[in-house]
C-alpha cells in the first residue's frame, strides 16, 4: 500500500501497511512491530500515532523475531487516545491519564539535525510544555549495530542457508551483512550498548521526558533507494530500541511540502504511563494551536 497522504512518498517501514491503512480510514487501530523504528517511522510518514512500549511490556509470543532483544510490539492509531486504549488492552495494569504539560520537565534534542520545517514544528511542540531545555542527548554510536546484526544472524542462519533464493533482494542483503559479523565485533558491540545506556540515563537526569523529532524529514520520496534512506530514517528511532525505553510518535503540524512533521516523547524504561499521559496532553494542546 502507498502513502495515502502522497502517493509518491514512502509510507514507512515494515509496519507501513498498518500506518497507511489507518491514514486511509480503513481501520481504527492496528498493531505493529518495532525493532529499530518500524512503528514510529510509518507513524511519522503517514501522520498517525505510534507507540513503542518499554522493552518487555508487551509479550512477543507469536511474533517471528528479527533481533529479539531489540524487538517490541505496540499499538498504532489515529490519535493518542487510540494508542492508549490499545496499550491498556495489551497491559491492563498500565494507566494513562492526561498530565499538566507545565509540570513536565523536558529535554529537547536532535532538532538541529532535522529539516527546517520539521525542526520548527518540534520546537513549537516542545514549547507547549513550558519547562524545556535543549540538551546534548547522545545519538547511538555506530559500533552498536553489530549486536543487532548478530541477533538477526542467529534467527535467520539456518533458514537462510536452506531457502536463500526465497528471500527478497532487500532482506537478503541485510541477512548477508548480519552473517558477516564476527564474535569480536559482537562482544565490542554489546559492551558499547551498555555504555550507551549509562550515557543516556545520565544525559536525561533531571528531566521527565526527552522530546525529539521522530524522523528528521517528512515522508521521503519513493525515488530514493531504501538502502540510501535507511541510516537517516533510523537515526532518531533506533536508539530507543537499544535502550529499551518507551517512545510515542505523534504528528505535530505541517512541515516541508505540506506533509506532517512528527515529534517523539520518550522516557526511561518503565515510564510508559508518563509518556502516554504527556502525549494525550500534548495532542490536545496542539489541536488548540
Amino acid at each position: 500500500m502507498g502513502n495515502p497522504l502522497a502517493r509518491d512518498r514512502y509510507p514507512g517501514g515494515s509496519s507501513g501497511g498498518s500506518a497507511a491503512a489507518l491514514a486511509a480510514g480503513l481501520c481504527d487501530a492496528a498493531l505493529g512491530t518495532d525493532s529499530a523504528g518500524s512503528i514510529r517511522i510509518p507513524a511519522a510518514c503517514c501522520g498517525i500515532v505510534g507507540f513503542k512500549p518499554t522493552d518487555g511490556v508487551v509479550p512477543m509470543d507469536g511474533c517471528w523475531p528479527l533481533a529479539p532483544s531489540f524487538d517490541t510490539a505496540g499499538p498504532m492509531a489515529r490519535d493518542v487516545a487510540g494508542c492508549a486504549a490499545m496499550t491498556k488492552a495489551l497491559d491492563p495494569s498500565l494507566p494513562s491519564t492526561p498530565l499538566e504539560l507545565a509540570e513536565v520537565r523536558i529535554g529537547l534534542a536532535w532538532v538541529a539535525d532535522a529539516d527546517p520545517g520539521v525542526a520548527g514544528r518540534v520546537r513549537k511542540a516542545a514549547a507547549l510544555f513550558g519547562r524545556s531545555e535543549e540538551i546534548a542527548f547522545p545519538l547511538m554510536p555506530a559500533n552498536i549495530d553489530p549486536a543487532f546484526q548478530r541477533e538477526v544472524a542467529e534467527v535467520h542462519r539456518d533458514l537462510f542457508a536452506q531457502h536463500e533464493a526465497l528471500y527478497g533482494a532487500n532482506v537478503r542483503w541485510k541477512v548477508e551483512r548480519a552473517l558477516e559479523v564476527t564474535g569480536e565485533d559482537h562482544e565490542e558491540s554489546v559492551a558499547a550498548r551498555e555504555r550507551y545506556r549509562d550515557e543516556a540515563r545520565e544525559a536525561l537526569d533531571g528531566f521527565d521526558l526527552l522530546v525529539v523529532p521522530t524522523i528528521g524529514t517528512v515522508a521521503p520520496s519513493r525515488s530514493l533507494a531504501e538502502r540510501e534512506l535507511r541510516p537517516s530514517m533510523l537515526r532518531f528511532t533506533e536508539p530507543f530500541n537499544v535502550l529499551g525505553w518507551p517512545a510515542l510518535a505523534l504528528p505535530c503540524g505541517a512541515a516541508e511540502n505540506g506533509l506532517p512533521a512528527s515529534v517523539s516523547l520518550v522516557a526511561t524504561a518503565g515510564e510508559d504511563a508518563l509518556v502516554l499521559g504527556a502525549g494525550l496532553a500534548l495532542e490536545a494542546a496542539l489541536q488548540r494551536c
